[in-house]
Formats: structure tokens, sequence, C-alpha cells
């Protein structure tokens, strides 16, 4: 595997699963298919497939970029399980015979507490990465959909 690939699919696997937790509440809740709303599917930023494939990333770009993913992933790990978790409950909670209202409003305020700190952590990701783009990669970057996108910058 190369090198590229490797920095390519840690930085897609974190993202991923950070979207895909945050938009797993099933039906009636959650923010729509994919990440952000639009939906990227697999291999969205997966060498060859995806934003990070085209960048043409130098080593040390890649370098960065692995580091910046692996410490986010370490820093959400225990967020992303206690969404799990906590979803789970909500969706027990919904399927029982008698529902209760206020447990349930109640459990949806902590999958929803800790769907915002998911989003808190993806958009200081996002800011690290760009950070160790050039200029015109970020402009490259901008053309694969919302989650990239900065309006107004050039």
């Amino acid at each position: 595997m190369t090198r590229r690939y490797l920095v390519g699919a840690a930085l897609a696997a974190s993202l991923a699963l950070a979207g895909t937790l945050a938009g797993a509440q099933g039906p009636g809740y959650g923010y729509g298919r994919g990440m952000m709303g639009g939906g990227y599917g697999p291999g969205m930023m997966m060498g060859g497939y995806g934003p990070l494939a085209v960048l043409n990333l130098t080593d040390e770009q890649q370098d960065k970029i692995f580091a910046i993913q692996e410490a986010n992933r370490k820093k959400n790990w225990d967020t992303m399980s206690a969404m799990r978790s906590e979803t789970f409950k909500l969706r027990r909670m919904y399927n029982a015979e008698t529902v209760d209202s206020k447990g349930v409003l109640e459990q949806q305020k902590k999958v929803d507490d800790l769907r915002r700190q998911m989003l808190a952590s993806r958009l200081e990701l996002r800011k690290q990465v760009e950070g160790v783009l050039t200029p015109e990669q970020k402009k490259q970057m901008r053309q694969f959909g919302p989650w990239w996108a900065t309006e107004g910058e050039d």
C-alpha cells in the first residue's frame, strides 16, 4: 500500500465513522444521508477515490494529516462509543410497548449533545487539515462538496 493511500484511508475512516455515527439515528430523526446532509458514501477521501487523492500531497503533508487524523480519532473514540450506546438506548425507548415521551426527549437530548460534540470535533479537524494545505489545494478541496466548502474564500 502506498503512503498516500494509508493517509487518505485513515482520514476517511475517521471522518466517515464520525459522520456515520452522527447520522445513525434511524427513522424519524437524524440529519439525512452522509456527514453533512449531502452524503458522500464509501471511499469519500480514500486514495484514488476522493479529494485527498487529487491534491498531490507531499510526504510532509501526508504525515501531518495522518497525525492530525490519529489525534482526532483518539480524542473522539469515547464520544463515538457513548453516542452509539445512547442511540441504542433511544431506539429501545422508541420501540417500547409504552413510549415514555419525557424519557425519550431526555434521551434524545443526550444523543444530540454527543452529536454536537462530534460536529465540533469534525469542524476542528477540518480546520487543522486545511492548515496543512496550500491555497491551491484548498481551492481544489472546495470542489468536493459542502464538507469542504468555504464560500467567499479564494
